[in-house]
């Protein structure tokens, strides 16, 4: 419960910061691309390591939620995790929503994926 309480804040926060740091352009050319790699290149490391960083703690906890669902342990528990989650990333859809939408995309896709659910029917042999 702290564990994914810890990871839900960090990756809210380093979401958070990713997102302010991202450079934004007023005319997408490839100038102002160049421009800004060449001028602030760590500021745009430093906003995809955190966007990394975020993203993964947000998948830990889409993964402990879905291990809990699936084996129906704590149900009823699970539901304000979702809705916290919802409302974190509906905070962060009116920031940069483009961002967001990637994050919850590679969040929900890298945590189900990484969850540790095995078929239990006759055809699987494992």
């Amino acid at each position: 419960m702290k564990k994914r309480l810890w990871f839900s804040i960090v990756g809210f926060v380093f979401l958070h910061l990713s997102i302010n740091m991202v450079p934004t352009f007023d005319v997408l050319t490839w100038e102002a691309i160049m421009h800004r790699l060449v001028f602030e290149p760590f500021k745009l490391a430093g906003a995809l390591l955190l966007f990394i960083l975020g993203f993964l703690a947000i998948a830990r906890v889409i993964k402990q939620v879905c291990e809990q669902v699936y084996f129906g342990l704590r149900k009823d528990k699970e539901v304000p995790w979702l809705i916290g989650l919802t409302f974190m990333f509906l905070y962060l859809a009116f920031h940069n929503f483009w961002l967001t939408l990637a994050a919850l995309g590679l969040s929900l896709f890298y945590g189900i994926m990484d969850a540790n659910i095995r078929r239990r029917s006759r055809f699987y042999n494992h």
